[in-house]
């Protein structure tokens, strides 16, 4: 099913003003669903595609509950979508625009084969424990269909983003005057 990129574009730049304003205020959102460990090990997974895909599919849910987020390539059924043209489109150039630590495209390195989001997947991955918790947060996604507690995701998942920047970020300090002592 398609997805109307330039709709879903707006709904992160709003979205991300809200989870920045979180940041400034020092105000962490609800966590979704009551599944902050979920959320950690993607998080804190050194396998960057999980949380991208996770964002891609929290978008592509919001714009059409009937799509089946668990089916990210449009040749596997009818409610299927195209989960890289999302990401190559969308989501990947909203986090590099946004300073935001990424892959280059999940659908280009962990996920590249027609996979579906389940668990024959898990087979082939490093990380199983970070890709559980991502099949986890989909199932959860996927079964619901309240547009703000959708949207509250998407706040509490942008909200994350933005402290992996922040924990990445690492200000310089210029030195005004340095002396070297060399002794031989």
């Amino acid at each position: 099913m398609p997805v109307n990129e330039q709709k879903c574009r707006e709904i992160l730049e709003q979205s991300y003003k809200l989870a920045e304003e979180s940041f400034i205020n020092n105000l962490k959102p609800r966590v979704p669903f009551n599944a902050e460990n979920a959320f950690d090990k993607i998080f804190f997974s050194s396998t960057q595609a999980y949380r991208e895909v996770l964002l891609g599919c929290i978008l592509a849910r919001i714009m059409d509950n009937s799509i089946d987020i668990h089916l990210p390539y449009v040749n596997m059924g009818a409610n299927a979508f195209s989960g890289r043209s999302l990401d190559e489109r969308v989501v990947n150039p909203f986090l590099h625009e946004k300073s935001i630590p990424c892959s280059r495209g999940p659908y280009l390195s962990v996920f590249r084969r027609n996979v579906k989001f389940n668990e024959m997947t898990r087979q082939g991955l490093k990380d199983k424990e970070g890709y559980d918790a991502l099949i986890t947060l989909i199932d959860k996604v996927s079964q619901e269909s309240d547009s703000t507690a959708l949207l509250d995701t998407l706040n509490y998942v942008l909200y994350r983003f933005i402290l992996l920047r922040e924990q990445a970020n690492i200000q310089l300090v210029r030195l005004e005057r340095i002396s070297l002592n060399m002794r031989n």
